[in-house]
């Protein structure tokens, strides 16, 4: 594993309103065979000191990302398919569902990209439009 600057762009609408998230880490990547795997931590502004740990893998058209901290998640996401996925709040579990419109990539061992846009559903209700970029870059 080597190091990399990690560049993650998450913009949400809900209800017509934008709200946009950007986190700038290093992390790790590994190219295997045609799967990537990205891991990374995340902190947040008003907790540093909490700490969630991100890992992003690609492979044969589905994305997985696994998020471990206070909220944690496992999405699933892939072309044209609706995945239901668990997502973990301090409040407790709920399963919410992942349509995705498109996933784009262009990583290799030297970094790259990657760009998602789906829809997050409640009981089958779309509660947001959702998409997130993100770069990789060798340090």
């Amino acid at each position: 594993m080597d190091r990399y600057k990690i560049t993650v762009v998450g913009e949400q609408t809900v209800d017509g309103e934008k709200d946009k998230i950007e986190v700038i880490t290093e992390g790790d990547m590994t190219v295997t065979d045609g799967k990537i795997v990205i891991t990374y931590p995340e902190y947040t502004q008003d907790t540093p000191a909490q700490k969630t740990d991100t890992t992003v893998a690609y492979e044969n058209g589905v994305l997985s990302i696994d998020r471990q901290g206070e909220m944690s998640s496992h999405l699933i996401l892939e072309q044209g398919v609706r995945h239901e996925c668990l997502y973990n709040t301090p409040m407790g579990q709920m399963f919410i569902g992942i349509f995705t419109d498109s996933i784009k990539t262009d990583l290799d061992e030297n970094g790259g990209t990657i760009n998602a846009a789906y829809q997050l559903d409640f009981n089958r209700t779309v509660v947001s439009y959702n998409e997130f970029h993100i770069s990789v870059k060798a340090k």
